[in-house]
């Protein structure tokens, strides 16, 4: 890294030279150099690898952005302009500093153009580090009287303000404003390049004051923008109810089109899309807004998740038996405590149906994979879809991003014997947050009849107070069953019902030790 030329002029131009002050600006001045070299270091080669004709811009764009991000370098670009306004003749100084940093930089890539191959990791390093000098060099600045000048007033946008946004709209807004900072691509990759997005989108969104946006209310406190099979990047999130009753109204509306109207307070950049979080909401139907709906404009949509009825309903083939190669259970257990002292079951369970074709499907959904529209689930859910090769004894799979999962440790699964019954009870015991407790079990009959029994309550601290309160009653329902390749076939009051059932390898199929219901595994509690 060049070093800048000492910034000597910093102690004369203050006018601060007297004994009482000497060593403090000496080392003002040691500071402020090493800041500058650092910086302008970082800035040149940048500038100079972006020149080059095989130049990746918008990777290097990125890398600076988020060396930015991480090392404060608007406040070092403050710093540095305050500095000036205290010190004539520092401008100048500084000038003739980058053109000499410029050169040479220009020197080195010129003579080691790999240099700008390994830029991006560099800018993560110690090499160009900000931080910890600039905290310093502020104290030493402060203590002298020079202080930066207080930021820019954010940009207000009257288009936001005067009309309801449709959240297709917004979301090309907001990913046009993060673009402003980095790519998406890049804040997949790059933490600090991440949060630079939001914060520069929260810094645009927080003064604007209360917000209208409308869209398709997918939850008690969710409401995103749905066009067919399409949806907008971005939804809105209400953390918390202007009144009470809020989180019950929107409830009552899910699957109905509303308007959102809140204040921002936080942003989460997904990359592309993201969520916006937003305080003391109110939850309307769409003629109570007030406002005129925006003009239409620019939009940004991705694929729209299905809902499991699509998935059932769509036409188009489906995974049959002879397209498996193997069935796989992963499970990871731990006992956690709550912010009130609770403790709960951390309950990490996945299903992984490896196909023959060398794809992979991660199966959440409580049906047998075999009933889902397979071209639908490809097309619209792709984060559940991998390739899949073999690593020794383990399985690892590769998402369409390149990152990779290995499936250690995991369970081969496999159908009950079909045509079969079983007897016996197997149950599962769900503690969740906040003393929320979850009682399920299937009791099965050799006669081709089950049990099927729920269980819900709350036991645990609130506040000081430890309260127990049943949700519910509890539920038995009778059904007659039976097995068919991974589906358990459940047919009783209310007509027909098809869920996903497996048993570990090991064991005996008639009486297995555990069962995989709809992804939960069920142990036998009768022995």
């Amino acid at each position: 890294m060049r070093t800048a030329p000492h910034l000597f002029c910093v102690l004369v131009a203050l006018g601060l030279a007297g004994t009482a002050h000497a060593d403090p600006l000496a080392e003002l001045s040691d500071s402020v150099t090493d800041l500058f070299s650092r910086a302008e270091n970082a800035r040149a080669h940048a500038r100079h690898c972006a020149g080059r004709p095989d130049a990746d811009r918008v990777a290097l764009r990125d890398a600076l952005a988020g060396w930015s991000h991480r090392n404060d370098a608007a406040g070092y670009d403050a710093l540095m302009a305050a500095l000036k306004d205290a010190a004539p003749g520092l401008a100048e100084q500084t000038e003739a500093a980058y053109a000499q940093i410029a050169a040479a930089v220009a020197q080195q890539i010129t003579t080691k153009p790999q240099l700008c191959t390994g830029l991006p990791d560099r800018l993560k390093s110690e090499e160009f580090a900000l931080r910890p000098t600039l905290r310093e060099t502020r104290r030493i600045a402060r203590d002298l009287g020079v202080r930066p000048a207080d930021p820019m007033p954010p940009r207000i946008e009257p288009g936001l303000l005067a009309a309801v946004q449709p959240l297709a709209q917004f979301s090309a807004w907001a990913s046009a404003a993060m673009a402003e900072i980095g790519s998406a691509p890049g804040a997949q990759s790059d933490r600090a390049l991440r949060e630079a997005r939001e914060e520069h989108l929260l810094a645009l969104l927080e003064p604007q004051g209360r917000l209208a946006f409308r869209g398709r209310v997918i939850s008690d406190s969710e409401l995103r923008e749905w066009r067919g099979d399409r949806q907008s990047s971005f939804a809105a999130s209400c953390r918390r109810f202007a009144d009470e009753d809020g989180q019950q109204r929107m409830d009552d509306l899910v699957g109905s089109t509303a308007v959102l109207t809140g204040k921002v307070y936080w942003v989460r950049d997904d990359a592309p899309g993201g969520m916006i979080g937003l305080r003391d909401c109110s939850i309307l139907n769409a003629a109570e807004a007030g406002l005129p709906l925006a003009h239409a404009g620019p939009v940004e949509l991705e694929p729209r998740p299905p809902e499991l009825a699509e998935l059932l309903a769509a036409p188009g083939p489906r995974i049959g038996s002879a397209d498996v190669d193997r069935v796989l259970y992963t499970a990871e257990f731990s006992t956690r405590l709550d912010g009130a002292g609770n403790g709960y079951l951390d309950r990490q369970e996945d299903i992984w149906v490896l196909l023959r074709d060398g794809t992979a499907m991660r199966h959440d959904w409580p049906v047998p994979f075999g009933d889902l529209a397979l071209d639908m689930s490809r097309a619209r859910e792709p984060g559940r879809w991998f390739t899949w090769v073999e690593h020794g004894k383990d399985v690892v799979l590769t998402a369409a991003d390149g990152t990779t999962l290995e499936l250690a440790g995991a369970e081969r699964l496999l159908p009950m014997p079909e045509g079969g019954t079983i007897s016996g009870r197997w149950a599962m015991t769900d503690i969740a947050p906040g003393g929320l407790r979850r009682d399920r079990s299937f009791d099965f009959a050799a006669d081709g009849t089950l049990l099927h029994s729920s269980d819900s309550f709350v036991g645990g601290r609130v506040g000081t107070s430890f309260i127990t309160s049943a949700l519910s009653p509890e539920q038995e329902t009778r059904f007659v069953y039976r097995f068919q390749g991974y589906a358990l076939i459940l047919t009783g009051p209310e007509g027909e019902e098809r869920h996903f059932a497996a048993r570990l390898q090991n064991g005996d199929p008639a009486a297995p030790d555990n069962l995989i219901i709809d992804g939960r595994v069920y142990w036998r509690d009768d022995k």
